[in-house]
């Protein structure tokens, strides 16, 4: 063992037909002086980058005992990222047979000759399985192939949604001037096109009577919730005959309260009850039956 050691390397274990298992101290290593395969500087980057982050090699190199030093037959590149990776040992397989150089030499061009090559409509089949960015960029496929995947990514990532839009902003302040002038001044960058101002004793209601609506509704985004509470005001102000084009007004102002006792109410429902069945008026007007009662009592009727 200790002899194996001084020779850079630590058998773990023996395979037979001349090759072992062996970890291996990398500065031991010798790369070939002539090497055929070349890899681009950002993908041997990334070569590193996927071996720091491993913190060892996925796949063993073949290295040959060659006298007293150990030599590279396949693996260069994975051998120089560990390096730069800053690995101080590494796992291969060693041909400790005792090759003469031109057999190191015919088993490094064969190595590299059949590694053979992908097809491209398996490539894409398997790059869509891929469902993270980083292990797009482990990968290292080409961004001829990578593109199909990588559009469907973006669009999950950044999707791009055309839309008109416009900024609310809902304050609620105590009525104090110096509140909304602070208000407007914090909202001149950001120049929203409505600012919707309420008394500050009104925000818990408010949120309070939004997050029921939600609730209610099984609606989750607020925006969506907002909305969806507008088209039911919109649709009550056109069921009682809302137009803009004269004023309207609070019958609690007419009246001086929104509550009348119950008994008065009882005799009022049924008058607009046979209102109804009678025509006179309809269940989205029925406020015209109290403007005909006081025409009535105004005309002597």
């Amino acid at each position: 063992m200790a002899g194996e050691q001084n020779t850079g390397y630590e058998m773990i274990y023996d395979m037979g037909t001349g090759l072992i298992i062996a970890k291996v101290q990398i500065d031991r290593v010798k790369e070939q002086d002539i090497n055929a395969r070349i890899m681009k500087k950002e993908m041997q980057d990334q070569l590193t980058a996927n071996i720091k982050k491993r913190g060892q090699l996925e796949s063993l190199p073949l290295l040959v005992k060659n006298g007293d030093t150990i030599e590279i037959i396949s693996g260069h590149h994975r051998i120089k990222s560990a390096r730069a990776a800053g690995l101080k040992e590494i796992i291969a397989i060693i041909d400790v047979s005792g090759l003469s150089r031109s057999k190191i030499a015919s088993k490094q061009l064969a190595h590299n000759a059949i590694s053979g090559f992908d097809d491209e409509s398996t490539l894409r089949e398997i790059c869509k399985m891929l469902d993270d960015v980083d292990d797009m960029l482990e990968s290292f496929i080409g961004k001829d192939i990578m593109e199909e995947p990588l559009e469907q990514y973006d669009k999950l990532l950044s999707p791009a949604v055309q839309f008109d839009f416009k900024n609310i902003t809902f304050s609620f302040l105590p009525h104090q001037v110096k509140d909304m002038d602070t208000l407007v001044k914090n909202l001149e960058h950001s120049a929203p096109e409505i600012i919707g101002v309420a008394p500050y004793e009104q925000c818990k209601s408010f949120v309070e009577a939004l997050s029921k609506y939600q609730k209610f509704s099984d609606i989750r985004n607020v925006g969506a919730a907002i909305h969806s509470m507008i088209q039911a005001v919109t649709e009550k102000m056109d069921d009682a005959g809302y137009t803009e084009e004269e004023d309207w007004t609070y019958l609690t102002k007419l009246f001086g309260s929104n509550a009348i006792p119950a008994s008065s109410a009882e005799i009022i429902t049924k008058a607009i009850k046979k209102a109804e069945k009678e025509g006179m008026v309809t269940t989205k007007n029925r406020w015209e039956w109290i403007v005909n009662m006081a025409s009535e009592y105004l005309e002597g009727k």
